[in-house]
């Protein structure tokens, strides 16, 4: 690391895209922060996507297969994807400790080629400079400017596992992946389900 620098790299995001490049610039003898602006390590990959929609989908196959279908309710289902979601953080975080990744939760912006700024979420501001970042914030959802968001039974596939009780229909908007994953969960789930 050159001696001007905080760090050889920082890794601008922290779900699968940035830990994979966090995880291959320390294994190159590189010295790695990770920012995020988010609470916990993981990204939305582990928080809101794949592992949720993975956990709920197992535990739906798990109680069918068992026959304890009908004891189950949806708050249940949920506390299991939390459950999963919480031992994948735990993983991810020790991925970064083992390896020596320095892990900074807070929103980044630049201020040059080599120096960052970093809105703390513990509050305060910090900058850090370094040889090289990558960006790694992942997507969003798609939001069609003529669907209202903002009314409470219109959710997203990032706040879906946010419902608190089970819907009896549900229309999907979108039939790509995430949303015919959907569309059998809650078909799982033995809810009426629209897939547009």
């Amino acid at each position: 690391m050159a001696d001007s620098f905080d760090y050889d790299v920082v890794v601008i995001g922290a779900g699968p895209g940035g830990e994979g490049a966090a995880m291959k610039s320390v294994k190159s003898s590189r010295q790695v922060a990770v920012i995020d602006d988010k609470p916990k390590v993981g990204g939305n990959c582990t928080h809101r996507a794949t592992i949720p929609s993975k956990a709920l989908r197992h535990a739906i196959q798990v109680l069918a297969d068992t026959g304890a279908f009908r004891e189950a309710n949806f708050q249940d289902l949920l506390r299991r994807v939390e459950s999963v979601v919480s031992e994948q953080v735990d993983l991810r975080q020790g991925f970064y400790q083992r390896n020596h990744i320095d892990v900074i939760h807070g929103r980044a912006r630049f201020l040059d080629p080599h120096t960052i700024e970093v809105d703390l979420n513990s509050g305060g501001v910090e900058r850090y400079t370094a040889a090289g970042f990558i960006i790694a914030t992942g997507a969003r959802p798609y939001h069609p400017p003529d669907v209202d968001f903002s009314h409470p039974r219109i959710v997203d596939s990032d706040t879906v596992l946010g419902l608190e009780q089970s819907p009896r229909s549900i229309t999907i908007y979108g039939a790509g992946v995430i949303g015919c994953e959907y569309a059998s969960i809650f078909r799982g789930l033995r809810i009426k389900v629209n897939l547009v």
